[in-house]
C-alpha cells in the first residue's frame, strides 16, 4: 500500500467505537480539565509513534511478528506474537460488543441482535481475508465521510457556553494523569502500524509524515468532539449522559431533518466496521504467522466466528466492564513493549540484513 493509504488505514482504525462516549468518560476522569489531558496524551502518542517508526525502520521488510524473534529469539519472539494476537482479539471483541449495545440503545431497540452479529461476521470475513492493500484502499475511500460527521457536529454551535469549562486547572495533576491514561486507551489503533509497516511502499520516503498526520487528524477530531460536548453540557449534566455525542445531536431539530443523531450514527457505523476490520485483520495476521506459514486468510475463517461469539455476552454489563479493565491493563504493556524492543535493537545493533 502507499503512504497515503497508510494514513487512511491508521486514521480509520483510531476513530471508532470510543468516539460516542469519550467526552463522558474523560469528564469523569479529569473533570472540566479533560481537554488538557487530551492535549498531553496526543503529544505522548506522537512520541510513541516516532519510536515505532524507528523500530520498524530497522526492519523495513518485516512486521512485528517477523522481527520480534530476531531480537528476542524464537520462543520469546513467539510469546510477543501471542501477546499481540490476544490484544488484537480482545480489542475486536470489545468493539463488537459496544457496537451491539449502542445499536440496540440508539438505532434498533427492538431488532434481534443475533442478526447484527451475523451481519458483522459476514462483513468481517469478506473484508479481513483480503490483502492489506485492498483493506487500506477501502479505509482511505471512506476517510472523506469524516467531513460529513464533523459538519453535523457543527450545526448546533449557537448553544455553547464557555463558562462550563471554567475554572481551568482546578482538578489537579492526579485527575490530569487519569485523563491521559483514558485518552491513550481511546486512541488505540496506531499500534497496528507495527503489523502493516512492512507492506508500505515508501519509495525511499519516510513514514513519519503519514503516521503523525493520521494521529494528528484523529487527535483533532477527538478534541473537537470533546470541546463541543464540554461547552454544550454543564459539568453536572454531562456526568449523567453516557453517550453525549448522539444525545447532543438528538436535541438539534432542523426544518427538513428531525433525527440528526440517526444520520450521524449511520455514518459512524461505517467507521466502526472499518476499525473492527483492522483489528480482525491484525488478529488473523498473527495467527497466520504462528500456524499458517504467514498466510492470514486461513486464520480469518475461524478467527471471525470466535470473535463474533463474544456477542453472546452483550447483555452482561459486568462482562463488558471486566473486558474494558483487562484491555486497559494489557494495552500499556502492548504500547510500551516496542520501545523496549527499539532500545534492545540499538544496544545489540540488530537490523535487517540488506542484500548485497
Amino acid at each position: 500500500m502507499s503512504r497515503f493509504q497508510l494514513f487512511g488505514f491508521i486514521l480509520q482504525t483510531q476513530i471508532g467505537i470510543g468516539l460516542l462516549a469519550f467526552p463522558y468518560e474523560l469528564h469523569n476522569a479529569s473533570g472540566v480539565d479533560g481537554w488538557i489531558s487530551l492535549l498531553l496524551a496526543g503529544g505522548i502518542i506522537q512520541l510513541l509513534l516516532l519510536a515505532y517508526i524507528a523500530l520498524c525502520g530497522r526492519f523495513p521488510n518485516r512486521n512485528l511478528f517477523e522481527f520480534a524473534p530476531l531480537l528476542l529469539g524464537k520462543w520469546f519472539g513467539n510469546l510477543v506474537t501471542i501477546l499481540y494476537v490476544v490484544h488484537f482479539a480482545l480489542t475486536s471483541c470489545f468493539i463488537l460488543l459496544l457496537e451491539m449495545v449502542l445499536i440496540q440503545r440508539w438505532i434498533l431497540p427492538y431488532s434481534n441482535l443475533w442478526l447484527i452479529m451475523v451481519a458483522n461476521g459476514v462483513i468481517l470475513i469478506y473484508f479481513a481475508k483480503e490483502n492489506i492493500r485492498i483493506i487500506a484502499r477501502y479505509h482511505t475511500m471512506i476517510s472523506f465521510i469524516l467531513i460529513s460527521m464533523m459538519a453535523l457536529l457543527f450545526i448546533g454551535l449557537d448553544n455553547l457556553d464557555y463558562r462550563y469549562m471554567l475554572p481551568i486547572g482546578e482538578q489537579g495533576w492526579q485527575a490530569l494523569i487519569a485523563g491521559i491514561k483514558l485518552s491513550i486507551f481511546s486512541f488505540l489503533g496506531f499500534e497496528l502500524f507495527l503489523v502493516v509497516s512492512s507492506d508500505v511502499k515508501t519509495s525511499g520516503k519516510s513514514l513519519i509524515a503519514p503516521m503523525l498526520w493520521a494521529n494528528g487528524v484523529a487527535y483533532f477530531i477527538y478534541l473537537i468532539v470533546v470541546l463541543i460536548c464540554f461547552l454544550n453540557f454543564s459539568p453536572e449534566a454531562i456526568s449523567h449522559v453516557p453517550e453525549p455525542v448522539p444525545f447532543y445531536l438528538n436535541g438539534i431539530s432542523l426544518p427538513f431533518v428531525e433525527r440528526l443523531d440517526l444520520i450521524f450514527l449511520s455514518i459512524w457505523l461505517v467507521k466502526v466496521t472499518a476499525s473492527l476490520t483492522s483489528y480482525v485483520y491484525a488478529t488473523g495476521k498473527g495467527v497466520g504467522y504462528l500456524f499458517h506459514r504467514n498466510k492470514h486468510q486461513k486464520a480469518i475463517y475461524y478467527v471471525v466466528p470466535l470473535i463474533c461469539l463474544s456477542g453472546l455476552f452483550y447483555k452482561s454489563e459486568s462482562g463488558i466492564e471486566y473486558l474494558t479493565k483487562l484491555i486497559k491493563m494489557e494495552c500499556y504493556v502492548v504500547l510500551g513493549l516496542p520501545v523496549v524492543l527499539l532500545l534492545l535493537a540499538w544496544l545489540t545493533g540488530r537490523r535487517e540484513e540488506q542484500p548485497a
